[in-house]
């Protein structure tokens, strides 16, 4: 592939997904190091929808991990977590959004600033550049598919 490459574009990424089990979410941290390591990603978010009944501060703290549930919303629909919406107000080249997209938090992000938005397992053709579906469920299988995929689209400009 070419230095025109998306993937080999992207120098900061926002990866969004759902939190389904802590073993689930060291797959997932492993697979995006191991990714990320040979990539040009200088800059990386990772927010993880934990579902109400999961107590988040049980979760293992990362620097660039926020845990993100219903109960950090206002009753009037305002995000609470300060340091997150500093996060969100940066620009990012390329979001992966993976799973499902039924959180209060999707419509935070859709105004953060970002070049290229990419749907994993979820559909929302407004809002995404591209939709990628895949009955991959590994973590480490799903993303290497999902970067093998963006690595084959050149960008044009």
């Amino acid at each position: 592939m070419g230095n025109k490459s998306l993937w080999r574009n992207t120098k900061s990424l926002l990866v969004v997904l759902n939190y389904s089990s802590e073993s689930q979410l060291k797959a997932y941290r492993k697979a995006l190091d191991q990714i990320l390591d040979k990539s040009h990603v200088k800059k990386l978010i990772i927010i993880v929808i934990v579902p109400k009944e999961v107590d988040k501060t049980t979760l293992p703290p990362h620097f660039l991990i926020y845990y993100h549930s219903p109960s950090d919303f206002t009753f009037w629909g305002k995000l609470k977590d300060v340091l997150l919406l500093q996060e969100l107000e940066k620009k990012y080249d390329m979001l992966l959004w993976i799973g499902a997209k039924e959180s209060k938090i999707y419509e935070t992000v859709q105004s953060t600033f970002c070049a290229k938005k990419i749907g994993i397992n979820c559909s929302d053709e407004s809002f995404f550049d591209m939709g990628i579906t895949t009955d991959k469920d590994d973590p480490s299988t799903l993303l290497a598919f999902v970067i093998n995929t963006i690595n084959k689209i050149e960008i044009y400009e």
